[in-house]
């Protein structure tokens, strides 16, 4: 399994194809968003390659690979890492997405399903004033 700093279908092909990798582990903020992950998760699926995306301290990566992951055959394991939990990351959004017993509930909201806090907008609005 690897994949968390390889950009685009383009750098996970030669790994892919050469059988290299069981798992997949795409960063959507780093291989290129949202169309090139899913791409990317369809090619390896190709291969009989499982996917698992990286997720890492931001509620919004978050909601967006829980969407991604429900639209894919190929997923294998949700990554959650335990700064997920911390209060300084979940009161950036609106919606705590945490496990309930092992299981993570994919919202059906609009859009991915998460909206940044007031709290983080009003922050955000602090330092591109000064």
């Amino acid at each position: 399994a690897a994949g968390e700093r390889n950009y685009t279908r383009w750098g996970f092909l030669p790994l892919i194809q050469d059988g290299a990798l069981a798992m997949i582990q795409p960063d959507i903020g780093i291989c290129g968003g949202v169309t090139e992950v899913k791409k990317i998760c369809d090619m390896a699926q190709v291969y009989d390659v499982t996917a698992q995306m990286h997720v890492c301290c931001s509620p919004i990566s978050l909601a967006v690979a829980m969407q991604v992951e429900a639209a894919i055959p190929n997923f294998s394991i949700h990554e959650h890492h335990m700064s997920s939990t911390l209060p300084c990351v979940t009161s950036m959004c609106k919606y705590d997405y945490q496990p309930v017993n092992g299981v993570l509930t994919v919202p059906d909201l609009p859009g991915i399903g998460q909206e940044l806090s007031d709290e983080a907008l009003a922050g955000a609005t602090i330092y591109s004033i000064m």
